[in-house]
């Protein structure tokens, strides 16, 4: 449970904050999308540091959302990806080895762990979560903000309540 680095929201919350702050009375109007992660809404085992820095950054992004709207800007809560294993630089090193021990397996077994997990027993891309985000930024959704899209396969612990 010790944290080593600081506050887990330590780099999130001025960063996206100003970011919002900045159209603020600039006449420029746009969205703005954060991707965190399912570990935002369901607990995972031993990794309290980081399902706390995503919680917190799931509901900054409500707040902003919140704070953006009179300006015109959308705040799309959250892209929120499980277990994007391909192509992402958080499964190298220890946290890899950390999450194939919690769940009893190795690095190479987690992936179909993870699979075996998700309702449509899928592997989640970073296309996928791309695809979230592109969708979110775009005039598609241009009547949007606040919102959170789960990009998981299906994960049953993360539904939204």
């Amino acid at each position: 449970m010790e944290q080593k680095h600081g506050d887990p929201v330590d780099g999130i919350f001025p960063c996206q904050s100003r970011g919002v702050q900045a159209f603020q009375g600039s006449g420029h109007r746009g969205p703005v999308v954060f991707v965190a992660s399912i570990n935002g809404l369901a607990a995972s085992p031993n990794a309290s540091a980081y399902c706390t820095a995503k919680a917190s950054e799931i509901h900054l992004a409500r707040c902003l959302a919140f704070e953006g709207a009179p300006m015109g800007v959308r705040v799309n809560d959250v892209v929120n990806p499980d277990a994007v294993l391909k192509g992402s630089k958080i499964w190298q090193g220890d946290w890899l080895h950390k999450r194939a021990g919690t769940y009893g397996t190795d690095k190479d077994g987690l992936e179909a762990m993870y699979r075996n997990r998700f309702m449509l027993k899928l592997s989640v891309l970073p296309q996928d979560i791309a695809e979230a985000a592109y969708f979110l930024a775009s005039d598609l959704s241009a009547k949007s903000t606040g919102n959170i899209i789960n990009v998981d396969a299906g994960n049953v612990q993360a539904f939204t309540r």
